[in-house]
């Protein structure tokens, strides 16, 4: 079996990346798979898939019919749980080919913009403290939101939500009048000292509108 490859120094991310939810068609010369993109940047992206994927190896990645992007695998190891794999991909397009791709118009509705290419740090998310509910499998949970951006957000609820998974449907509602509710996907929880637990969040990329993107706009005017 061929030794998977951990990303060299010169490989390493060099740009912020921000988590979000894609779903995508992958066209490699004898196949295509469906994956996910699970975070993204101005220099590459993370995918999950059913697909194990070899270090070097290129292929298309295209949502809807919005054309496709060329990209390079860096990484590709199997998940903690389940039986998916992460893969950490690099763009083979020149910047110039990045800004005519579906992947300008994702970032943008993820706070990136071109300025920001190789900025190692960028505040993508506005720190906030606000009571919302959590809606999951129909069962409300209180919860304070800690931050929010156009891609997710981090929520912590007092207690552990039992038998959470990730990838896991939500809805996000703050508590101000008329507020319409966020759909989102669970990409991990972890436990705090104290028993409370924290919710890492990014949109669902179902339901990931201009509409959407509009809404959280007016949820951070709202909050701000």
């Amino acid at each position: 079996m061929e030794k998977k490859l951990i990303a060299p120094a010169a490989e390493r991310r060099n740009t912020t990346r921000v988590d979000c939810c894609y779903q995508v068609e992958c066209t490699r010369p004898d196949n295509s798979f469906k994956a996910s993109v699970i975070n993204m940047g101005l220099g590459g992206m993370r995918l999950l898939s059913a697909q194990e994927l070899q270090a070097e190896e290129c292929f298309s990645v295209q949502q809807a019919d919005m054309g496709s992007l060329s990209v390079r695998v860096v990484w590709c190891r199997p998940r903690s749980t389940g039986d998916n794999f992460e893969t950490g991909v690099v763009y083979r397009d020149g910047l110039e080919q990045l800004e005519n791709s579906w992947v300008k118009g994702a970032l943008r509705r993820l706070g990136f913009e071109t300025r920001s290419l190789y900025e190692r740090r960028r505040t993508l998310r506005a720190r906030i403290s606000v009571q919302a509910d959590l809606t999951l499998a129909g069962k409300v949970y209180g919860c304070t939101m800690l931050d929010l951006g156009l891609g997710g957000a981090l929520v912590e609820t007092p207690k552990p939500i039992l038998g959470v998974q990730e990838g896991a449907r939500v809805n996000l509602a703050v508590q101000l009048e008329g507020a319409e509710p966020l759909a989102a996907r669970i990409v991990y929880s972890r436990q705090l000292e104290g028993g409370s637990e924290q919710h890492g969040l990014c949109f669902d990329a179902d339901r990931l509108t201009q509409a959407q993107a509009r809404l959280v706009e007016g949820y951070l005017q709202a909050l701000g």
